[in-house]
């Protein structure tokens, strides 16, 4: 038979949705014994998904900004330089809006100081002098910038975790614009202010570290969780259930204004078959630390019903005639049934110098290297067919059996395609607005061959790498 016409009608028969059953009329089952039923699939690694989560860190910017006060200082305070009663000062600084940035990890927080100062020289005889800077114009004033990084992180709870620091505490830049020396006291004020802001900056960190915490992410990331438990239709009837259990936490990165934590989701991922399931979706659990990548492994099963499998082996054999000792027998035509014990009946029905039907019995494999089912143990069933035998011993042969061992083969590769190509598209997909999968398939490999009532089952276990894009909308 030409192969590509072989595999064009094998397509039509047997290409469908992998676990579910082709909705035609089954054969009837053996009388007096029972079909072995399909093992339970042995229980496979937990899979691995990659899940960079990424959320806006700009509202921390928020907590930052009332945490750390505005105004540092005042005119009105007036300090005595060291010990000496006759050399006063007094500054004034105002903090303007933070603006933050991500490096390697942490989050950058940047704002800066713009201040006004005073000094006052009291000599032994005559009035008190003072000078200054920055008291002109505000745009004209001496800046302090300011720095503060955190670490942002996830807690088991699902709230962030902060540790703040203050990273620096300078003048804006090293010319005289952004340094205030007070000539009439001999006194730089910048140093003065920076101490200040270090010393004010420092009692607040605390306060930055609290009010960051009390920032809970549970309701965001609870909306995409229900999403991950939803079915994924790969076909009618067919849906991937990812079956998530557990998140962990990774390392942490940025990019713009998000933080990206790179998560993992623990999950055991499964096909079932018949109506859409609705499993029930457990609140999101607490998250747990370690995200070593497994990649994922999936049961897949595929069914050839006895009607498509009988159609395939006798477009194969349909017409051939075997000539043995002088004689010669033509087929008509093959049907294959099921047997307990794993086993497949055969028969084949000719006519010529013999007419009848030869019943064979074998158990299926998968042969890995051509793809398909084969029957290489296939052999006369003497049970079901002494009397032919009987009357034309020639039928029994070494020749014809192989002849038919042969023949008995039903092509897989197709299946198997069929279910890694159904398995990759319910893995490429977004759900909803926040959630978007991505997967590649490495392989399919045929982990078992089962002869049941409705059919041939194959199955196969899937694995690969996986991973999830989720952000959450902007607030």
């Amino acid at each position: 038979m030409n192969p590509l016409r072989h595999r064009a009608i094998w397509w039509v028969l047997v290409a469908i949705p992998l676990v579910q059953a082709c909705r035609r009329e089954h054969p009837r089952p053996v009388t007096g014994s029972a079909l072995d039923s399909l093992p339970t699939p042995p229980p496979l690694p937990v899979s691995h998904f990659n899940i960079p989560l990424v959320y806006e860190y700009t509202p921390v910017l928020a907590v930052v900004e009332r945490a750390v006060p505005r105004k540092f200082g005042s005119i009105d305070s007036v300090r005595m330089v060291g010990n000496d009663p006759n050399r006063h000062y007094a500054y004034e600084a105002v903090r303007g809006p933070f603006t933050a940035f991500v490096r390697d990890n942490e989050v950058h927080l940047r704002a800066t100081l713009s201040y006004a100062a005073r000094g006052y020289f009291k000599p032994r005889f005559g009035p008190t002098i003072s000078a200054g800077c920055g008291g002109d114009s505000s745009a004209d004033r001496p800046r302090v910038t300011v720095e503060l990084v955190t670490p942002l992180t996830l807690t088991p709870d699902w709230h962030l975790s902060s540790k703040a620091r203050i990273a620096r505490l300078s003048p804006a830049s090293s010319t005289d614009r952004d340094r205030c020396t007070v000539s009439i006291i001999r006194y730089d004020v910048t140093q003065r202010v920076i101490d200040a802001a270090r010393e004010a900056l420092n009692s607040h960190l605390p306060d930055i570290d609290r009010k960051i915490s009390r920032v809970d992410l549970t309701d965001r990331f609870q909306n995409w969780w229900g999403l991950l438990n939803r079915p994924i239709r790969l076909a009618d009837n067919l849906w991937l259930l990812l079956g998530p259990e557990r998140l962990r936490m990774g390392g942490v990165s940025g990019a713009g204004n998000d933080l990206i934590v790179d998560a993992g989701l623990d999950a055991r991922p499964r096909i079932v078959t018949g109506a859409e399931p609705h499993p029930e979706i457990a609140p999101l659990p607490p998250l747990s630390r370690d995200t070593a990548a497994t990649g994922f492994h999936i049961v897949l099963g595929g069914l050839i019903d006895y009607p498509a499998a009988s159609k395939t082996i006798t477009d194969a054999l349909s017409g051939k005639s075997i000539t043995e000792a002088g004689r010669t027998v033509t087929v008509r035509g093959a049907r294959v049934s099921p047997l307990p014990r794993g086993q497949l009946a055969l028969a084949v029905t000719f006519t010529g110098d013999a007419n009848g039907t030869l019943v064979f019995v074998g158990k299926p494999t998968y042969d890995r290297q051509a793809g398909e089912l084969r029957v290489p143990d296939l052999d006369y069933d003497l049970t079901t067919d002494s009397d032919l035998i009987s009357a034309y011993s020639w039928l029994r042969s070494d020749a014809l059996r192989e002849f038919f061992r042969d023949k008995a083969r039903l092509p897989a590769d197709l299946l198997i395609s069929r279910g890694r190509s159904l398995l990759s598209d319910g893995l490429n997909r977004k759900l909803g607005d926040a959630v978007t999968l991505s997967a590649q398939v490495d392989s399919v490999d045929v982990a078992g061959i089962y002869v049941t009532a409705p059919g041939i089952v194959v199955r196969a276990i899937a694995t690969g790498n996986a991973g999830m894009q989720v952000r959450q909308e902007r607030k």
